[in-house]
């Protein structure tokens, strides 16, 4: 990272986020500038803000799709962006600077639906009548209301309007902040979903690949979640480890297509949600618990695996897959992924580097963002982006027909200090 030129030359800007795991807000103070065609940034301060197990409660109702979900979406839009701004003020109360030198908020807000467009067709089979499409809640007129600063906010609704997948976005910050020419890196967040972002040796944006691999902590979160009440996750994978995967499913459920669908593809919860750890209970009732969550894991580790060996060493060598979000502190899971790489080695890897060296963690590095910040810290990027009138998407990833600068503006609505 380098210091920015001059202030004149930089924004700052409050970035917000909370995942398909829904385990937090995510909230980071950061001063973004642009050196000639590259942004950086310096993280200024960072906050895991707690959602209430009330409001994650009806976040997780609504995502049952049950009666009642309609008028239940339409309150947490504003119910989501509350929790949102008071995950601001507490941000900006720890950096304990001046809020007016915030330029903007950038909130990426809680997705609640999002339709790709690869699930388009197969709604069309049981007459649905879907077109691709996103949902992400989180009002920015609220936050606006209760922060007194301007918000940019629905970033994915302009990728789609174009014909894209709406995700993933958070490449478009790897490229800037991790890509380095001459090595081919793989960034990989292993959240709710896992997913991939190849950095070409080229170091040129247009070359730059990026896809939902399939599930990363999202299975695994609800097969313990249902067994352990009070856990909310495998610590460090634990319950993993100490069971045994159960072959003839894992064999299973790697025939689902999405994993070996080519990308530009993307998939969330209507894939791999509880409706997916509802049947794995009814089918399996003495199943020992951590027996599934071992193949869960499994899981995890062998599709992020397949899919890189199927769509990303075809495109050039991997020197290093750097592992982020919250799976990269689950060291069961990390291990093996790094083992399963290990034992499937790649032909193209550069000449002469350690497989055992390639996987590593983001935390690992000694950067300024980690594993759990970097799509706070992605959307930073893009809230500049924003400003400055810079597209923010990467048609190649996203598969849209060109590049459009993304998000919606809400000026101040009225000042709170």
């Amino acid at each position: 990272m380098h210091c920015p030129a001059s202030a004149e030359t930089s924004r700052i800007i409050l970035s917000l986020m909370s995942g398909t795991s829904v385990d937090s807000i995510d909230a980071a103070i950061c001063r973004v500038w642009q050196r000639d065609a590259k942004l950086d940034c310096e993280v200024l301060a960072f906050r895991e803000h707690p959602i209430s197990p009330g409001l994650r409660e009806r976040i997780f109702r609504v995502f049952q799709d049950e009666a009642g979900s309609l008028a239940l979406a339409c309150s947490l839009n504003f119910e989501i962006a509350q929790a949102f701004a008071h995950a601001a003020l507490a941000v900006v109360r720890q950096w304990d600077g001046d809020h007016r030198k915030i330029d903007a908020i950038a909130s990426h807000g809680q997705t609640l639906y999002h339709i790709a467009p690869h699930m388009v067709a197969e709604a069309a089979g049981a007459n649905l009548g879907w077109v691709a499409s996103t949902l992400q809640v989180g009002e920015g007129a609220v936050i606006s209301a209760l922060t007194g600063l301007p918000v940019i906010s629905n970033f994915r609704v302009a990728d789609m309007a174009v014909g894209g997948n709406g995700a993933p976005l958070v490449p478009f910050a790897d490229y800037h902040l991790l890509s380095r020419p001459g090595e081919g890196i793989v960034v990989h967040n292993l959240g709710g979903i896992g997913n991939c972002t190849w950095l070409p040796p080229s170091g040129e944006a247009d070359d730059v690949i990026a896809f939902d691999t399939g599930p990363a902590n999202m299975i695994i979160d609800g097969l313990v979640s249902h067994f352990y009440p009070g856990e909310t996750y495998d610590a460090n994978g634990s319950h993993a480890a100490g069971g045994t995967v159960n072959s003839e499913l894992l064999s299973r459920w790697m025939e689902i297509g999405y994993i070996t669908q080519p990308p530009p593809k993307s998939t969330g919860r209507e894939l791999f949600g509880r409706q997916f750890v509802e049947r794995i209970i009814a089918e399996h009732p003495a199943g020992a618990a951590d027996d599934l969550i071992a193949t869960a894991t499994e899981f995890t580790a062998l599709s992020l695996v397949e899919n890189l060996v199927r769509f990303v060493e075809p495109r050039g060598h991997i020197d290093r897959i750097i592992l982020a979000g919250g799976g990269a502190r689950n060291g069961y899971l990390v291990g093996r992924i790094a083992g399963l790489w290990s034992g499937r080695a790649s032909k193209t890897s550069a000449p002469g580097k350690a497989e055992l060296d390639i996987v590593v963690t983001l935390d690992s590095l000694g950067l300024p963002i980690t594993s759990k910040s970097r799509e706070c810290v992605g959307f930073a990027l893009l809230g500049f982006a924003h400003l400055a009138g810079i597209p923010g998407n990467l048609p190649g990833v996203t598969g849209a027909k060109c590049p459009v600068v993304l998000g919606d503006y809400t000026p101040i609505l009225m000042n709170q200090h």
